[in-house]
């Protein structure tokens, strides 16, 4: 409502102020804008009642994926565990979920990386569920939390003011994350595309725990994980604002996907799959590759915490995009 008044602005800048006002209302923002010096306030993460539904469904596809025997059938005994073994970690994420949302709320920039992060996960982890588990009673799940996840990751991203809050991290360690960030994404390209070119043009790769189909793993990492984090690495090398933000991001979802590695063990260990002695194998890889993987994630990640400053101005605008 626009309170109308016959006095004249005593100033230029009191007249601007009430015409950059009336201009929010005729364009329909949402946020709201001082009158006394035209300056708008930052725009509100998702509630914490978007993040509620999508947890309620996280819980459904994970309970279902540990209780039930046969939920990822068709598929061989170490992939099952290992989708497990993601659920385990998936189910986990839940209540950090629901506490960093209201954090985020609540103003906090850290707290709103670490929710994008888990929302990256959740997108990710569903998609390969979505493309990769024979058709099972979640199906449908997988897609909803996909397209939950999905769009809070974007969101999270795209309306972060990423100009406002690049002071912050002036002291992050940013190069550090640059060079874990390109070293990973290029090593693990580099491995999955040596998978592939051994099985060209009309073999299958020599590891019996991927299936006939071409392996989810491949699809997702090389057409969309590993070029994210090569994108950060872009932006970080040019000292970009956005680099921190998306590192940040990619650093969180991939602490969750070493976890989720590590804690394939004890799932395959208890399925009595260790007898096997090529699984045996795979396991200690596993184990010894993602526990390094893990600490550099995690030291980066709480150094760069430590090390993030104050954030005092606005940094999450109303939408993805200036109105036009």
């Amino acid at each position: 409502m626009v309170e109308r008044t016959n006095e004249q602005p005593r100033n230029g800048a009191v007249g601007e102020a009430r015409l950059t006002s009336f201009g929010a209302i005729v364009h329909g923002r949402s946020r709201t804008l001082a009158t006394t010096g035209g300056i708008d306030t930052d725009g509100r993460p998702l509630s914490p009642a978007y993040f509620g539904v999508l947890a309620i469904m996280v819980v459904v596809a994970t309970v279902y994926g540990l209780a039930v025997e046969d939920a990822y059938r068709l598929v061989s005994e170490m992939t099952q565990e290992t989708w497990r073994a993601q659920d385990a970690v998936s189910l986990a994420l839940v209540p950090v979920v629901l506490w960093s949302s209201r954090r985020a709320r609540a103003r906090s920039l850290s707290a709103h990386l670490l929710t994008t992060g888990i929302a990256l996960w959740w997108a990710y982890c569903y998609a390969h569920l979505s493309i990769g588990a024979p058709l099972n009673p979640m199906f449908l799940v997988y897609l909803a939390i996909l397209l939950l996840a999905g769009f809070a990751t974007l969101d999270g991203l795209l309306r972060v003011d990423v100009h406002g809050i690049e002071p912050a991290f002036a002291r992050a360690p940013l190069r550090a994350a640059t060079w874990f960030l390109a070293l990973g994404g290029i090593g693990i390209g580099a491995l999955w595309l040596s998978e592939i070119i051994a099985a060209w043009p009309d073999g299958l790769p020599p590891n019996i725990h991927l299936s006939e189909l071409p392996n989810p793993t491949w699809v997702l990492d090389l057409a969309w994980i590993i070029p994210m984090c090569l994108a950060a690495v872009v932006l970080l090398r040019r000292h970009h604002a956005a680099g921190p933000v998306l590192a940040a991001v990619m650093l969180v979802a991939l602490l969750i996907l070493s976890a989720s590695m590590l804690l394939v063990t004890p799932f395959a260990v208890a399925a009595g799959l260790h007898t096997d002695p090529e699984i045996r194998t795979q396991i200690v890889v596993f184990s010894v590759v993602f526990t390094a993987l893990g600490s550099v994630q995690l030291w980066l990640l709480v150094r760069g915490r430590r090390r993030l400053g104050s954030v005092t101005s606005a940094w999450l605008r109303d939408g993805w995009w200036p109105p036009g």
